[in-house]
């Protein structure tokens, strides 16, 4: 069950500031896009997003995007944030995520994955000993697969949300 656990949760992304990522010794996050920054493949970038990458920008922290999904989706959403990222990372297997610390140059003690799924982002960072932030996903209504890991996800998030450690 560890390897499901995040480091922290909170509500909304924009709930991180950058002094508590600074107490962390965290220099840089590794952020998902869908349901992370906006809704499941909207080409919008909410204002609230824009106003937090900009004042983690002015505060040095890096941000890569790390995204499953095609390099047509994560590219075109990075370059309205003017952002690096990576596509098709495949989490939670390392590779991407390997790949996202190599292009920031920093080390995974100095990175915090932020992500709204458990078997992705979660598992993700816990198989590399990476800190991690789970925030809810932006929507309720989702792909039937979504749905489907959303299912097996609900117990372990009401298990995460009583340890009251864990929240931001």
């Amino acid at each position: 069950m560890s390897l499901l656990m995040p480091t922290f949760f909170t509500d909304k992304i924009t709930d991180v500031s950058p002094s508590f990522l600074k107490t962390q010794g965290v220099t840089s996050i590794l952020a998902d896009i869908d349901d992370t920054l906006t809704y499941h493949k909207d080409p919008h970038v909410p204002e609230k997003i824009l106003e937090f990458i900009n004042l983690m920008k002015l505060n040095n922290i890096k941000i890569i995007l790390i995204s499953n999904n095609s390099k047509d989706r994560a590219s075109k959403f990075a370059k309205k944030l003017n952002l690096p990222y990576i596509s098709r990372a495949f989490k939670p297997v390392p590779f991407g995520i390997n790949l996202a610390l190599k292009k920031l140059n920093i080390s995974k003690n100095e990175a915090i994955i932020i992500g709204d799924q458990i078997f992705t982002d979660i598992l993700g960072a816990n198989l590399l000993g990476i800190k991690s932030i789970l925030v809810d996903p932006f929507e309720k209504n989702q792909t039937a697969f979504l749905k489907l890991k959303r299912f097996f996800e609900n117990p372990i998030r009401k298990k995460i949300k009583r340890d009251k450690s864990k929240k931001i």
